[in-house]
């Protein structure tokens, strides 16, 4: 049976489902869940499931595009891939991300101030609506406007089952060449001129203090002559920091920062020796997901960090014309503790309905994957609450993965309400698969 075939079947199976239901849809989907609410409450139980949508389907080397379903992981797609040489257009480094989870989210690389963000690469979607109706929605067929409204809806639209994504050559490795600066203008300059280079594949930065900012510049390379071992041997982060260049396979750049969780596991002997001899199978996002998860629900009311410390993990983006700004408030006030801020330069290819950034405009992207010390008497979410109010007064938007707390005028205004409210009257009257303000502000 081909891959279609069995797409066909599992579609078949799911309608069967549909139609026996009784009452609003409700989904379960079996993947590890890439939100970072602060506080996340338990949503509805699903009825339907969803979780064998997570196969790879075809792929057209010629074309260089892939079919996939909506609950494959990026691991999956690369593993199909990248032996013929592909790759997606963006690929988010952490390997248990799905493709319909960074669709109707916001997805984002390195290489995104050339191929825009993971929807920019979309090129058609089979969505399940709430009514139980399955359609294909392109850029230019009569489900354009459910298509363009796909990135940061979140589901409250729709479920995708399967997508079509455009892929790009890629080599064996990725040379990393980084470049340390002490001043935070000539440091931006030159990452902006980094965007106009042929040469440069992919551009990124981490930032310990004013003064302490490391700017890599990556491109594919066919052969290395040694490929350095972030998996059981050196913290990737800290590797950038210590080496000018470095080299990596694809697969390990691809997904760089999903051993060490970005830099959320300790740097401590045990951890050391876990580095160390743990199988591959534990040294990944989607195993440190679920054991933190597990470990949650086994020490029941137990706090999920430190009373004297919040979580600050989010990511923002203003127009690069107001960089600077940005950057300076975050480094002015936020202290990370030894961990880094991470940058990087994104050019939007579109404007999605919910998620309005200017077509053609270079946005610096600014995220931040840690836990800081509460800043005494300024109430919870400080940082996040300050950040955001700087990010929003310069024209800047916000991926929605984690916590906001804007009320819901000001949420509308910025994520184009009017827009949702009238694709929502269309996709789903009745409200059964909630609101983008419900999913991402009330349910924290």
């Amino acid at each position: 049976m081909s891959a279609a075939e069995t797409f066909s079947s599992r579609r078949t199976r799911l309608a069967a489902a549909l139609a026996a239901r009784t009452g609003p849809l409700r989904v379960k989907k079996r993947a590890t869940t890439n939100l970072f609410r602060y506080a996340t409450r338990p949503g509805p139980r699903g009825d339907i499931d969803l979780g064998g949508f997570n196969h790879v389907l075809d792929l057209d080397r010629a074309a260089r595009t892939l079919e996939v379903e909506g609950l494959a992981t990026y691991e999956a797609i690369v593993d199909l891939t990248l032996p013929h040489g592909l790759v997606p257009l963006i690929t988010p480094e952490l390997k248990h991300i799905t493709i319909g989870g960074a669709t109707v989210g916001i997805g984002i690389e390195s290489n995104g101030f050339r191929h825009g963000f993971v929807h920019d690469g979309l090129l058609e979607a089979e969505i399940l609506l709430a009514d139980g109706r399955m359609v294909v929605g392109t850029a230019d067929n009569e489900y354009a406007d459910l298509f363009r409204a796909l990135p940061n809806s979140y589901g409250t639209l729709g479920y995708i089952l399967r997508a079509k994504i455009r892929l790009m050559p890629a080599a064996a490795c990725v040379h990393l060449s980084t470049r340390a600066f002490t001043d935070l203008g000539a440091y931006l300059a030159a990452m902006q001129a980094a965007t106009e280079r042929a040469d440069v594949d992919f551009i990124e930065s981490l930032i310990f203090a004013r003064d302490r900012l490391f700017l890599t510049l990556s491109r594919f390379v066919e052969q290395a002559p040694a490929t350095a071992d972030i998996v059981h041997g050196n913290v990737f982060y800290r590797l950038l920091a210590r080496e000018g260049d470095v080299d990596l396979t694809t697969k390990d750049y691809l997904f760089r920062y999903d051993p060490d969780w970005f830099w959320n596991i300790p740097e401590t002997t045990p951890y050391r020796l876990f580095r160390r001899f743990a199988p591959a199978s534990m040294r990944n996002s989607g195993f440190y997901k679920r054991y933190t998860q597990l470990k949650r629900r086994i020490l029941g009311a137990l706090p999920p960090h430190p009373q004297n410390e919040e979580p600050l993990i989010q990511d923002w983006e203003v127009p690069w014309e107001r960089a600077d700004e940005l950057m300076r408030c975050a480094l002015d006030n936020a202290d990370l503790g030894g961990k880094p801020w991470i940058v990087t330069p994104i050019r939007a290819l579109s404007t999605p309905t919910l998620y309005p950034v200017r077509r053609g405009g270079l946005y610096l992207n600014l995220g931040c994957y840690c836990h800081v010390k509460k800043r005494p008497g300024e109430g919870d979410y400080y940082y996040t609450r300050l950040l955001d109010r700087k990010c929003f007064d310069l024209g800047g938007i916000k991926m929605l993965y984690s916590s906001t707390f804007l009320d819901e005028p000001e949420f509308d205004r910025i994520y184009n309400g009017a827009g949702y409210r009238a694709i929502k009257r269309k996709y789903d009257p009745d409200g059964a698969l909630g609101t983008l303000y419900q999913k991402c502000v009330l349910r924290q």
